[in-house]
């Protein structure tokens, strides 16, 4: 107020005015701005106006700044002591509106006040015992917050350290199974952090007639007394405020005392604590509540947030208990389920296993038809040849000239139809490890092409959902060599050609006198360049490549393109439209 009216009262008469409503802010104000005048009040919060007066005069910043001070204390000695501080004059409160501005202008124009002769020593002696006192005041002050604060960290660590047990105590817990165990550690443990006469804990039994629980009483827990559900005290907990310790006399006071202490919760002469807790039974009302009680002294209320906590604790305990044995329970089921799973897994590998077998007698019976087809023209061939050589057989002397050009044919296509039967044994035997050694001989390239494709077919080589073409128009087709190489070669073009995204393969034959080529034709799209320009490559993993996005070539290739060489033959391979196309040109002399 006294602010408000000097600032309106200045303002009007033309100056700029600051306001601080302590002696250290005002100080702090004073250094920054260097006013012209400063009004002191005496009476301020902290440092009083005399002492900031005197650190003002102390200042080399402020120590020609005019003082005046401006207080309600109008004693002679008052005066004085200003003036000795440092004031250069004293306005007294309340000021007066008519006179103030006028006040204020004579103290600018350049009016002083100043001690009469002699008094100096007495105003300082005034000062002197008026810092002194303040300084024996502020002691005490500080002496009565220092003991406070050394109370409370005492409390602090009192606390501390019982919260530590507290959570030492969940620690320990965590293994703990044994829900009777889990109660006897937590009431032993409160009971010893507050120094209690005795404790109890009670639970509704899962029947829900009766609570059952557990008492503690010097330093022993033992069983205690059961309560009918119907009993007083556990039907007027179902009516007070579950999950807050009641105690002192708002226990006293309530329906709850008398009950309790007639079930010997605790001795009528000591201070009682009562704390219904929220179970997690399904049944209505209170189902789990503890009880304790001590002589002396009250319970204050850090020991009801701890009752609090540790109730809290061992409920949650008792909680994870319960669905840890469920899960125990639940994990011994899967188990065992488990165990039937893999029974009836294993059950499922050896019906696979047998179907795989019956699948692979059936698709041996298919190669088998399909070699009896092939082998029906060649006996054909030979139980008709042989019924001409009969006849030939049949004239008492040699065949006449005209007729041994038919004897001779019949030779031939018998030698043929022997020889075709023969490749088709000696492909089973080779495939069966029983086909001796790899010497060269004469071999049928078009029957080799048949007799392969069946055999890869039947081992799974060449998937059933790809479409094969043969188109075989090569005019010659017997070469020299070992069987073996010319069908790993086959072999190798044929997965190169069933690398990529591949639904269909075309095989086509074809030559002039002397050569014949082979060509692998495939949709399963196109090479990057850099992976066609190296598909020949032997070794190609030893090539340090960048990982390209696309097609690889067959892995065979290098392999095949050997081969070929050593038969003196040329291997290429090249892009079309929708996959590659690789062809052998093979001379056949």
């Amino acid at each position: 107020m006294n602010w408000r009216l000097v600032q309106r009262l200045l303002s009007q008469a033309g100056y700029e005015v600051h306001w601080a409503e302590d002696g250290m802010t005002g100080f702090d104000m004073a250094v920054a701005l260097a006013p012209d005048l400063i009004l002191l009040d005496i009476n301020l919060p902290g440092l009083s106006g005399f002492e900031v007066a005197t650190k003002l005069r102390k200042h080399p910043g402020c120590a020609a700044c005019l003082i005046v001070a401006l207080t309600a204390r109008t004693m002679r000695s008052d005066r004085e002591t200003a003036l000795v501080t440092g004031c250069d004059g004293f306005i007294s409160k309340p000021i007066d509106p008519f006179q103030f501005v006028g006040q204020v202008e004579a103290y600018l124009s350049g009016q002083r006040d100043h001690l009469e002769q002699g008094r100096e020593g007495a105003a300082l002696r005034q000062f002197s015992q008026q810092v002194v006192e303040r300084l024996e005041v502020q002691l005490r002050q500080a002496q009565g917050a220092n003991q406070k604060l050394l109370e409370a960290q005492s409390a602090l660590e009192v606390r501390n350290r019982l919260l530590s047990r507290l959570l030492d105590l969940g620690r320990d817990l965590i293994p703990v199974r044994d829900t009777a165990e889990m109660i006897r550690r937590s009431l032993q443990q409160l009971g010893e952090d507050l120094s209690l006469d005795c404790l109890s804990i009670y639970a509704l039994h899962p029947s829900g007639g009766y609570f059952q629980g557990q008492r503690w009483s010097g330093g022993v827990c033992q069983e205690a007394p059961v309560l009918p559900r119907d009993h007083v005290l556990p039907r007027r907990l179902a009516e007070s405020p579950g999950g807050r310790p009641i105690s002192g006399e708002s226990l006293i006071q309530s329906a709850l005392w008398e009950p309790a202490a007639a079930a010997g919760l605790w001795d009528a002469r000591t201070h009682g604590l009562l704390l219904p807790l929220q179970g997690h039974s399904p049944a209505p009302g209170v189902a789990v509540f503890l009880a304790a009680g001590r002589k002396t002294p009250p319970f204050q209320a850090f020991e009801l947030e701890l009752t609090a906590l540790y109730a809290e604790l061992l409920n949650v305990s008792l909680e994870n208990a319960d669905l840890i044995r469920n899960l125990d329970e639940t994990s011994r089921a899967l188990g065992a389920s488990y165990e039937r799973m893999e029974a009836a897994y294993l059950d499922l590998q050896a019906a696979q296993k047998a179907l795989g077998v019956q699948d692979r007698k059936a698709a041996l019976g298919d190669l088998f038809l399909s070699m009896a087809h092939r082998l029906q023209d060649p006996v054909k061939a030979l139980q008709s040849e042989v019924t001409a050589l009969e006849g030939f057989m049949a004239y008492p002397a040699m065949p006449p000239p005209e007729e041994r050009g038919d004897c001779h044919r019949s030779l031939n296509e018998i030698h043929q139809a022997i020889g075709e039967v023969e490749g088709l044994v000696n492909a089973l035997l080779r495939r069966a490890g029983q086909g001796g050694p790899a010497l060269p001989e004469w071999i049928c390239l078009h029957a080799l092409l048949q007799q392969e494709l069946d055999l890869m077919k039947v081992e799974g080589g060449l998937p059933a959902h790809i479409s094969l073409t043969l188109n075989l128009q090569a005019e010659q087709d017997r070469a020299f060599g070992v069987y073996q190489d010319f069908a790993d070669l086959l072999g190798h073009l044929v997965q190169h050609g069933l690398a990529g995204a591949t639904t269909h393969l075309t095989l086509r034959t074809w030559g002039g006198e002397g050569t014949c080529c082979l060509e692998v034709e495939d949709d399963g799209g196109p090479l990057v360049p850099e992976a066609l320009a190296n598909a020949f490559e032997p070794f190609p993993g030893l090539r340090a490549v960048p990982d390209t996005v696309g097609r690889k070539p067959g892995a065979g290739l290098p392999a095949c393109a050997q081969v070929a060489s050593a038969y003196r033959g040329t291997l290429t391979l090249e892009n079309t439209a929708d996959g590659t196309r690789s062809r052998l040109c093979l001379p056949l002399e």
